[in-house]
C-alpha cells in the first residue's frame, strides 16, 4: 500500500525528530572562549600633537655578544645585529598626530635620547639614535593633519637581562 503525502510528512518529521535528539545527546559538550578588546578614540584639539602608537622595539633574544635592534621608522620593522635575535614580529614605529591649520608649516624636534630601564631593576639600555620618517620641516595637510612616525635604535648588552625595559622621548611640533 502506497504511503500519502500526509503520512510521509508524517515520517519525515519524526525521523527528523529522532535524529535531533540522538545528535544532541551524543554530540561533544560545546567550547567557548571569550576575549576582550579596548575601543578606543581621540578627538584632536586645534594646535594638538597626540600620541597613537607607542615606539616598541619587540620581543628580542640578547646573545654573548652585544647588538642593536633598530625599528624603520616608514615600515615599523625590525632589524638586528650583533648578539640581538628578533623573537617576534611584534616591533612598531611610534606614532604621533598633529593637528594644525590647513597647509600649516611646523618644525619638529625631539628631546634627549631615552635610556630603557628594566621592569623592577635597575639594569638599562640606550636608545642611540631616534629617527623621523621624513624632514623636520613639513606641512600639514588640506585638512589640517599630518602623522609623524619614530624609529630608532636600541643598544643591547651582551646577556642583556631579561625583563620589560620602558623609557619616554618627547616630540615637540612648532606651528608657524
Amino acid at each position: 500500500m502506497a504511503m500519502t503525502f500526509k503520512d510521509q510528512y508524517i515520517t519525515r518529521l519524526i525521523g527528523g525528530l529522532i535524529f535531533a535528539l540522538v545528535a544532541l545527546t551524543t554530540a561533544p559538550a560545546a567550547f567557548a572562549q571569550s576575549a576582550s578588546a579596548e575601543g578606543r578614540a581621540i578627538a584632536l584639539a586645534p594646535l594638538s600633537l597626540v600620541n597613537v602608537t607607542d615606539l616598541e622595539f619587540g620581543t628580542m633574544i640578547s646573545g654573548p655578544a652585544p647588538g642593536t635592534a633598530t625599528v624603520n621608522p616608514f615600515t615599523g620593522a625590525r632589524s638586528t645585529t650583533g648578539g640581538v635575535t628578533g623573537a617576534s614580529n611584534d616591533s612598531s614605529a611610534a606614532r604621533f598626530v598633529t593637528y594644525g591649520g590647513p597647509l600649516q608649516f611646523i618644525f619638529v624636534t625631539r628631546g634627549p635620547l631615552p635610556v630603557l630601564t628594566r621592569d623592577g631593576g635597575t639594569e638599562t639600555m640606550n636608545v642611540s639614535g631616534l629617527t623621523l620618517d621624513g624632514s623636520t620641516f613639513r606641512f600639514l595637510n588640506a585638512a589640517g593633519v599630518v602623522d609623524l612616525n619614530v624609529g630608532g635604535t636600541l643598544q643591547v648588552g651582551a646577556d642583556q637581562e631579561p625583563g620589560t625595559y620602558r623609557g619616554t622621548f618627547d616630540i615637540t611640533v612648532t606651528y608657524f
